[in-house]
């Protein structure tokens, strides 16, 4: 009976499979079952007693009865044979002398047009093949005629239905991936099978991920980097055939596999051209964003012209497809941008483009003048593109640049007027466009006189000036006489901002007087400087100034401060480059940065070093190594009031943040508002606010102005007075804080830009470096029992602590809100051990030593970290253990109740949640007194009498009560436990590290 049941099941189940497959016969998935059908009878040959070869042909099973309805498998199949080396003159005839029905007469038989010579010297009819086969590619058939053994075609095609069938049986696909890797193991060429599996997939043209195509992509993909991948030939099996197979299969439908092919069949290599095809194929049917795929990541983007592929992407605004189809190609990168160049021109018409073109969904919205110069200027930086090949990107740039200046210096009032005029002449440089532009925009401020004036400075013909400009020049000319025209630099032709007086009075001032203010600009001095600054117990502020970037000019460090209580000293970069050595810059980081004597200073100190490291290279393995160096931004949080906004606008580590020009596209990295950042915290803690109008100075020219050299020198030497005043305040309000909290590593990591950049080459970025693993100290002490063994398990091993205590080990676990101080605090007070991991554990370690913690690897699951600690504390794990200890409550008291008992108090826990009353028989009274005197419980409200503590009697199964005798209540916490199957699992699992008694 079982028999004749299980044979109706699979007859049903196979009957239902078929129906799924008729149901979906007029879906693209039918493609590829109809080919393998197609090829699994068009040919396949056969030895008779002469040794002659034949060839079997599929031919209708009636005259005029069609040959593509439906599935081929449902199809009626009429196999004829004809001599293999038959020729143009053959009869083509079967063994009782009939014409074989092939939709074709002589006359196309003879056609050269509609036969092609299979590898055997056979003769193919594709015009007659494709008639009776109109769904099967013609060359698809061919390559698999070429190439294909049937006997192992027929073996993948009977492993490819066993995993799909498998695949649609089961919902857990472990063991079809597993079966898969078996038959990977067994196959002479895997690529083969894999493309032979791809091309038979029932979902192949489903696009999302989880499908079997994909799932066998991913898995293959696995295996090859696996222990157990047994291909030792891979250059005769994976040949050019085969990867240009896997390409044509991976893109049929969707390229959502293409990737994993990309990298398993190594597809991106020398000479790799005749995957060209295939790419035009798609360029054909204007599939631009396959195109881009297959060509970026083949390294085929030469073949094509900007025209063919970028240019259509930009018109989608197919943005993100556009930098993946460019990377790793500078010179189609270079092209691109000088196109998107020459449509930021003024006198480019857009329209024109897109007409010429002829590109469906074209996105005007996004090819407007600011869109097209935003994405320019974006690729310029990205790409590093030279100035003079992208004249109307530096113009643009150079005008967003521009705007940002006039504003800070008419509207936000937040630049002095030396160091603004120095910025705009960098920003226009001698870019006439850029110099009409200032003029006309200092006319929108009302500043007709300073338009005149710049117009004189840079000479600019009047034919191409404003009427009041003309006018002003003409005002000028007379009332300077003879007088030379000076440039704007030269003259004091601006009023200040503020007066000098009330400058000083508004701002914080250097105490120091400028006697005291050292320039380091030779060996000698260098030299002298290091010897001062390495002395033992000295604290220094340390600052440093750069010329802000405007584009994608390159920026460097070129001033250096660093202040004592007595003296500063300003290090000439700039002149320092070309008389120091490495070795000798070498000195600054060792002798005073990871000197531990002497304790630095600094404001903001990730960008500092960043500008440093950027500057000086070989300096950035020495400052990972810097000691006693402290961030006053961050050390404000602790002690200032937090309500207060400390922080500067520029978060992150991008060089792309900033102010943005909105006609540009233009990010200038600045502060926002000056009275942010010190010049705030210099005002809480000093009463005054820093004055910041030389900021934005053009920091490399020489000499400094007086007001540079005291900017640069009070922006070092107040990091004294501010540290001072902080310890002070910490100190009179009792704050338990660290005063010199360590500045982390986050200025050594790359910036989002240099990610983008090296990503834009083609460069893969390195792995991260594997952590060590911290070593724990050996365990001295003598073999325990698991009570004996008293842990603290970190909030993040919540699961090995449930695992310990299922030992019977004594564990505290911390909650997710309690930290590792609520760790050390337990361990000292309980005479715990620690088990940490992680930087966590570095932090306890470093608080109570190596032996009072224990690093938990947090890569391996609970079960595998239980052995660890178990081991390394020689913890005897006996049966009696498991489950000794609450895995609730840690407590290790339980009460052993019988099982009647336990039923009694489930079935009063029943009736008093169901409103009935209660039995109070003589038998019944008795038995509660004796529940209360021996257990100390109180049946009527199933609680311990003493505590209170409710017993989780609704947390045990009815059908429990007849499969145990006895049952074990947490006294602690009131959970019942009892012995089951899961107690002989628990000891199969610590069997290792248990010693069984019997």
């Amino acid at each position: 009976m079982i028999v004749l049941v299980i044979l109706i099941s699979t007859l049903m189940r196979k009957c239902i499979s078929r129906l799924c497959i008729t149901k979906t016969a007029s879906k693209s998935v039918q493609v590829c079952g109809t080919e393998l059908d197609v090829v699994d009878s068009l040919v396949k040959v056969i030895s008779v007693e002469d040794g002659q070869k034949f060839i079997k042909i599929i031919g209708t099973g009636k005259k005029g009865e069609s040959n593509h309805s439906g599935t081929f498998s449902q199809q009626r199949r009429c196999f004829r044979t004809v001599p293999a080396c038959f020729s143009d003159k053959s009869n083509n005839t079967d063994e009782n002398g009939q014409r074989g029905n092939l939709g074709v007469n002589n006359k196309d038989l003879n056609s050269k047009k509609s036969k092609t010579m299979c590898a055997d010297g056979a003769n193919f009819d594709a015009e007659a093949f494709k008639k009776a086969n109109p769904k099967v590619k013609v060359g698809w058939a061919m390559s698999a005629l070429k190439n294909g053994d049937e006997t192992k075609r027929q073996q993948m095609k009977a492993c490819s239905d066993h995993l799909q069938e498998m695949w649609q049986e089961r919902k857990d696909k472990s063991p079809v991936l597993k079966q898969f890797r078996d038959y990977l193991m067994k196959s002479d060429n895997p690529y083969a099978f894999v493309v032979f599996l791809l091309n038979d997939s029932h979902d192949l043209h489903v696009h999302k991920t989880a499908t079997f195509s994909y799932a066998i992509c991913k898995e293959f993909d696995g295996w090859l980097s696996s222990p157990h991948c047994n291909i030792r030939n891979k250059g005769q099996v994976l040949t050019p055939e085969l990867k240009l197979d896997a390409v044509s299969v991976a893109t049929r439908y969707h390229t959502v596999m293409f990737q994993l092919v990309f990298k398993t069949f190594e597809l991106k290599h020398q000479g790799n051209g005749y995957m060209l095809p295939e790419i035009k194929k798609f360029l054909e049917r204007k599939k631009y964003n396959e195109c881009a795929l297959l060509a970026g990541h083949l390294g085929l983007q030469d073949h094509f012209r900007i025209e063919e592929i970028a240019v259509p992407l930009i018109l989608q605004n197919k943005l993100n497809l556009l930098e993946t189809y460019l990377r790793g190609n500078p010179g189609q990168q270079t092209l691109v941008v000088q196109f998107l160049d020459h449509m930021c021109d003024k006198s480019y018409n857009i329209n024109n483009l897109v007409s010429s073109m002829q590109v469906p969904d074209v996105k005007m919205s996004h090819l407007q003048k600011k869109s097209i110069s935003k994405l320019a200027t974006r690729l310029a930086k990205l790409y590093e593109i030279p100035n003079d090949l992208i004249p109307n990107i530096v113009t643009a740039r150079g005008l967003g640049a521009l705007k940002f200046l006039l504003y800070k210096r008419y509207i936000e009032n937040g630049m002095a007027a030396g160091s603004w005029e120095d910025m705009v002449q960098n920003a226009v440089g001698d870019n006439e466009t850029l110099q009409l532009e200032l003029v006309e925009q200092l006319l929108c401020y009302n500043e007709v006189k300073a338009a005149a004036k710049w117009a004189n400075f840079y000479d600019l013909p009047n034919d191409k000036l404003s009427i009041p400009v003309i006018e002003e020049r003409k005002r000028l000319a007379e009332g300077l006489s003879s007088e030379t025209a000076a440039g704007p630099s030269e003259e004091s032709w601006e009023d200040e901002l503020m007066p000098v007086d009330d400058m000083e009075a508004y701002y914080y001032k250097l105490k120091l007087d400028s006697s005291k203010i050292q320039f380091v600009d030779t060996k000698e001095k260098y030299q002298e400087f290091i010897s001062l600054l390495s002395k033992p117990g000295l604290i220094v502020g340390v600052d440093s100034e750069w010329k802000p970037s405007f584009g994608n000019s390159i920026q460097r460090i070129a001033l250096m401060q660093f202040a004592t209580m007595d003296q500063i000293f300003l290090l000439d970069m700039i002149a320092l480059n070309s008389v120091l050595s490495g070795s000798d810059w070498g000195l600054l980081a060792t002798a005073v940065f990871c000197n531990e004597d002497v304790l630095k200073l600094g404001y903001g100190f990730d960008a500092d070093l960043k500008m440093m490291v950027k500057s000086y290279p070989f300096l950035k393995e020495p400052l990972t190594k810097m000691k006693r160096t402290v961030d006053l931004e961050k050390l404000a949080i602790k002690v200032i009031d937090k309500a207060i906004n400390l922080m500067s606008d520029e978060k992150g580590d991008s060089d792309d943040e900033g102010l943005e020009d909105k006609d540009s596209g233009i990010n200038i990295k600045f502060q926002k508002v000056e009275e942010r950042g010190l010049s705030e915290l210099v005002r809480q803690c000093l009463g005054k606010p820093l004055n910041k109008g030389e900021q934005m100075s053009n920091w490399e020219k020489r000499p400094l102005r007086p007001t540079q050299v005291q900017y640069a020198a009070l922006d070092a030497f107040v990091l004294l007075e501010v540290y001072d005043c902080m310890v002070q305040t910490a100190k009179r309000e009792n704050m338990n804080i660290d005063l010199e909290p360590a500045v982390t590593v986050k200025w050594s990591k790359e910036s989002k830009l240099d990610r983008l950049r090296a990503k834009a080459k083609g460069q893969q970025p390195p792995k991260p470096a594997k952590a060590q693993v911290p070593q724990n100290a050996s365990y001295l002490g003598t073999e325990m029992e698991p009570g004996q063994l008293r842990v603290v398990v970190d909030s993040m091993l919540q699961g090995l602590g449930r695992q310990l205590r299922g030992c019977g080990v004594d564990v505290y676990i911390l909650n997710y809100d309690e930290d590792h101080n609520k760790a050390i605090e337990v361990a000292t007070k309980e005479n715990r051990i620690i088990l940490s991991s992680g930087m966590p554990y570095q932090t306890i370690c470093s608080q109570v030593g190596s032996e009072r913690c224990f690093h938990v690897i947090n890569t391996l699951p609970a079960k595998e970290q239980i052995v660890d600690v178990l081991k390394h504390f020689k913890v005897r794990v006996t049966k009696e253990d498991i489950f000794s200890r609450c895995k609730v409550c840690n407590s290790d008291f339980f009460l052993k109740i019988p099982c009647r008992d336990v039923r009694k108090m489930s079935e009063i826990s029943t009736k008093y949640k169901e409103g009935k009353p209660r039995d109070r028989t003589p038998s019944q009274d008795r038995w509660q007194k004796y529940m209360s005197t021996t257990h100390g419980i109180d049946c009527s409200s199933v609680s311990f009498v003493k505590t209170g503590i409710d017993i989780m009697i609704d947390t045990v199964p009815q059908k429990i009560f007849d499969k145990v005798d006895f049952f074990y209540i947490c006294v602690n916490c009131g959970k019942i436990f009892w012995e089951g199957p899961h107690m002989s699992t628990a000891c199969e699992q610590f069997a290792h590290v248990m010693n069984l008694q019997s």
